[in-house]
């Protein structure tokens, strides 16, 4: 499958794509955290909900990558592959200094969901930009991207959308782990200021985590939109690919539709509390045309203010990256989430 990878030249030069040699292991810690989603919230879609326990967090220094720490922890909804079950998210901590100087408070988080790309420079990009910044950044890997590839490699996209609830789930779930590093002592982070950011194929499965009961302070949807059937049957490019590569593990027609509603974002989106969720969307975008963009903002109750409107397309849009990067800061620090 043959996807257009966006960004220009400039732009790939900045978005250093990870070394395919093994990153070097420092030292492991392992804590215990305990899921505080109630999976009997009213209004949640019951494929999005799960038997809440503890469960462990394995958090190990790393040398020889941009980040500074791996976390990994069980996936809420395990889909039977191992490989796949265990969850990772990259850390890329702030320096020393910005947390000793919001050490009363604690430096803001975000958990960043990734796009199509199968090396994630989006969120790559993003986590750099808030660790300098001085907030944590977490990317987490979606299930049949790095670490998560399972035993059966699908085309990409397909094992995220196949396991979607797993993915909306494991954002969830990832909300604990960030404030149990607090809790733990293991960061100085403001637990009221932990926001989650998705772009693209991430914007889905962030909009319905985030849905799922406000635990997130904060809402940033990149390249979202709803009605996800209508844009892989119509969108181009990267959404026309995804939906060939679906088509090939016979998911159209009403199996597509079988397979995306229980994740739809449209279902829950008007769970997200609109005074702290903003979108972003590109007005040439082909890939999620811009009446899928309204669609969701609609749902979501947006006030226009809310819902960013930039020049260029699905791809060229990352060219403004910057100043999403921000609003994203802007937003943390402002003096009420």
């Amino acid at each position: 499958m043959h996807i257009r990878f966006f960004i220009s030249a400039a732009l790939v030069g900045v978005l250093v794509i990870f070394s395919s040699a093994s990153a070097a292991r420092g030292a492991t810690q392992v804590v215990s955290a305990a899921d505080t989603f109630d999976p009997a919230e009213n209004g949640v879609p019951e494929a999005l909900t799960w038997a809440t326990n503890r469960f462990e967090i394995d958090i190990q220094e790393v040398q020889g990558r941009d980040y500074e720490a791996r976390i990994a922890f069980d996936s809420a909804i395990p889909s039977g592959d191992a490989e796949i079950d265990e969850v990772v998210m990259r850390w890329y901590r702030p320096g020393l200094e910005a947390d000793q100087e919001r050490e009363s408070a604690g430096a803001p988080a975000v958990l960043l969901v990734h796009t199509l790309h199968p090396d994630l420079p989006v969120a790559t990009m993003l986590a750099r930009g808030l660790r300098q910044r001085g907030v944590h950044a977490f990317v987490i890997e979606l299930p049949g991207y790095a670490s998560r590839i399972g035993a059966e490699r699908k085309l990409t996209g397909v094992t995220t959308l196949l396991n979607a609830a797993q993915a909306v789930s494991d954002c969830r779930r990832a909300y604990d782990v960030i404030t149990e590093l607090n809790r733990a002592d293991l960061a100085a982070i403001a637990p009221e200021r932990i926001a989650i950011q998705g772009t693209s194929l991430g914007s889905f499965i962030a909009t319905s985590a985030a849905s799922l009961d406000g635990c997130f302070s904060q809402t940033f949807l990149f390249l979202s939109g709803g009605d996800g059937v209508d844009i892989l049957e119509n969108g181009q490019k990267d959404a026309f690919h995804v939906h060939g590569a679906l088509k090939h593990y016979g998911y159209s027609g009403n199996k597509l539709h079988e397979l995306l509603s229980p994740v739809e974002p449209l279902r829950i989106a008007h769970r997200l509390n609109p005074e702290t969720t903003w979108m972003f969307n590109a007005r040439r975008d082909t890939v999620v045309p811009a009446k899928n963009a309204t669609l969701l903002a609609e749902a979501i109750g947006l006030d226009p203010s809310h819902h960013v409107w930039m020049n260029g397309n699905h791809y060229t849009a990352f060219i403004l990256l910057p100043g999403v990067l921000d609003r994203i800061q802007n937003e943390l620090t402002k003096t009420t989430p």
